[in-house]
């Protein structure tokens, strides 16, 4: 029979304790389990997250999705309209609870709405998303590995419609520190796939060390190196766009220094004609932002994953785990445990 097998380890003492779980396959359980995802998050338990693996048999993942105050109230009011069986709350986060056929389908009070992905619970959904149709295109940026010593530096820049945003949403994307690996890893396969317009610029650590040398020679900093990427592949996709009502949105690291490369690399800025551009520090919750972010998260593991063969080491643990010789190849030598290790000034 098919099974949903859930384990996670406890720490305790000098050693680890292992709980495993084995239930069987049934909506109930596969929303039971995004129940202690979600609530991990809400309660900011990042451990807890960081230590459950999933693996699902025979069946769609839950998705989660953030609906605004107006979307949910819509949602509410369907949900009464349609006289849909309501069921006990589990938690004190969740608003309401529905249970009724194919629909398994959990509100919570953060706005955030879990359900079992059947076709009656999407069909529940639709027409519920709005679209904000003030631009033709929302445009996102991010980066991965800059804060990692090991593997590349990753900016992908994407361009959504209003309706591939809604689509986005529906497929359960969302700020991507709130998704758990699997789950990440498995949308980004299924964004890969659609045809909107992205780019995706990697900067392998050799290169990168050869970059920051350089930066740090003229008196500049990371924050240089990552605006010009930013501003590198917004051109490369704007350039496919043309003229559009366009709105660009970037996670905020320096805006000084960012404006500058738009200006200088991307040839725009908030003067451009019938284009807007925010930089906030909330932009991972934006969806261009997201779907950005999964991208650039996905490149990064397939990158490290070939350095680690390339190179025979494992990467995530300590630099002084690699030897001198290979770490410039596969570290950023600029993070002082890689430069204790190698032995450079860190010249900063």
């Amino acid at each position: 029979m098919n099974a949903l097998f859930l384990c996670w380890s406890i720490p305790f003492g000098p050693g680890r304790r292992i709980l495993e779980l084995s239930l069987p396959l049934s909506s109930y359980f596969a929303l039971r389990l995004s129940d202690l995802l979600s609530d991990s998050l809400l309660l900011n338990n990042d451990a807890f997250e960081r230590n459950v693996n999933t693996i699902y048999q025979g069946f769609s993942v839950p998705i989660s999705l953030a609906l605004s105050s107006e979307e949910l109230n819509k949602l509410k009011e369907r949900i009464l309209q349609s006289n849909l069986r309501r069921v006990q709350s589990k938690t004190i986060y969740e608003d309401l609870r529905v249970s009724d056929g194919d629909i398994q389908l959990i509100v919570y009070k953060s706005g955030k709405v879990v359900h079992n992905d059947s076709d009656d619970s999407k069909g529940l959904l639709n027409g519920i998303l709005t679209e904000d149709t003030a631009f033709d295109y929302l445009v996102g940026t991010d980066e991965v590995g800059k804060g990692e010593w090991y593997g590349p530096l990753v900016v992908a820049c994407v361009a959504l419609t209003p309706k591939q945003v809604i689509h986005m949403r529906e497929l359960g994307v969302r700020d991507s520190k709130e998704i758990e690996r699997g789950r990440l890893m498995k949308l980004a396969e299924e964004i890969a796939r659609e045809s909107f317009k992205k780019d995706v610029l990697t900067v392998m650590p050799e290169k990168y060390n050869q970059l920051y040398k350089e930066l740090r020679m003229e008196g500049k900093s990371l924050n240089d190196l990552l605006a010009w990427a930013h501003a590198s592949t917004i051109r490369s996709v704007l350039d496919e766009l043309g003229e559009h009502r366009i709105k660009i949105l970037i996670d905020k690291f320096d805006v000084k220094k960012t404006d500058l490369r738009l200006l200088t690399t991307a040839h725009v800025s908030d003067k451009t004609p019938n284009l807007k551009i925010i930089q906030t520090p909330s932009g991972d919750t934006e969806i261009p932002v997201s779907v950005a972010s999964i991208l650039a998260k996905s490149e990064f593991e397939d990158r490290v994953a070939g350095l680690q063969r390339k190179y025979n080491v494992h990467l995530g643990a300590k630099p002084d785990a690699v030897s001198r010789e290979i770490l410039p190849y596969v570290a950023k030598t600029h993070f002082r445990n890689v430069a204790t290790v190698i032995g450079e000034s860190l010249g900063d």
